[in-house]
């Protein structure tokens, strides 16, 4: 039982991870991107779309990091060259995004409730045939499928950028846009890489949801979209950290899921066991930096 929570929390983390580095590169410059929430889900829609039309899973999740690219650069570009606030903007993105995928699945597909795809094609997932006389480790470490082995490449891999000239330029961007503009940094190049990555990401993530299970519902990203913004905000520009907030929020979410099958709890009070535990994690960060703020000269 324990073991099988445990690996249903990294299952629910990944996603809520890659979105939250993706919104975290946004931070980073300075102009954070909270069309989290939409742009995953359009890429939930997206990608199911066309990898059944196209009979290639790899189809549908390029289909679904590209239009997601889209929606980032629309935030920033609206934002940068219309004037508009970006969290308004990124609101929108949000709202809209939540009824164009009802009017997508409704004139496309025929029904606006869960739709499931029969033929779905199938996503390699790699056993770890070593662990097989290991039930625990085999449970814990193997059967990962293709894009969640790729969502934890990237955790990595986005370590590795913030350690490049790009990083240490996006983090300077942030800081301080006067002084690295003195420096001759390109900065509107700088966020617009940043606002690319967070789509590519968002993209990968909204794919994670609803590709393995072979269905679409229109609410199916279920707020991960704002508990990836909580992990970004919180872990800052450090993808070690957004991993960390992500994992304990990712618990939240299995833990939820678990709890509908297993016991008799109004299914009000067990879906808001994600959003409750954020809070609790956000009251916690708040006081500590507080504390630290204190202590500080």
């Amino acid at each position: 039982m324990l073991t099988q929570l445990l690996r249903s929390s990294i299952s629910s983390a990944l996603p809520i991870t890659v979105a939250a580095i993706g919104a975290s590169f946004t931070q980073t410059v300075g102009k954070l991107n909270i069309a989290i929430e939409g742009t995953m889900l359009v890429s939930c829609f997206v990608s199911v779309y066309v990898a059944v039309g196209s009979n290639s899973w790899l189809l549908g999740v390029t289909a679904a990091m590209a239009l997601s690219c889209l929606l980032s650069l629309f935030v920033w570009l609206v934002h940068r060259y219309l004037g508009a606030n970006i969290f308004v903007v990124g609101l929108g993105v949000n709202l809209a995004a939540s009824g164009l995928v009802v009017l997508l699945s409704s004139t496309l597909l025929g029904s606006k409730g869960t739709i499931f795809f029969e033929e779905m094609p199938r996503i390699p997932a790699l056993r770890l045939e070593v662990f097989e006389h290991n039930e625990t480790l085999l449970t814990l470490l193997s059967d990962y499928n293709v894009l969640e082995l790729t969502a934890m490449l990237l955790v990595f891999v986005s370590w590795l950028i913030t350690k490049t000239p790009l990083g240490l330029r996006m983090k300077a961007v942030g800081k301080n846009e006067s002084v690295a503009r003195q420096l001759g940094l390109n900065i509107d190049g700088i966020r617009i890489s940043s606002f690319i990555f967070c789509g590519l990401f968002c993209g990968l993530a909204g794919s994670m949801l609803s590709l393995p299970l072979s269905l679409f519902v229109s609410g199916m990203t279920n707020n991960r979209g704002w508990l990836a913004l909580v992990a970004a905000v919180l872990g800052g520009d450090n993808p070690l950290g957004v991993l960390g907030v992500s994992m304990v929020l990712g618990f939240s979410v299995a833990l939820s899921n678990r709890l509908q099958l297993f016991t008799a709890l109004p299914a009000e009070i067990v879906l808001s066991i994600p959003l409750i535990l954020t809070l609790c994690v956000v009251l916690i960060y708040s006081i500590l930096k507080t504390g630290e703020r204190g202590r500080s000269p």
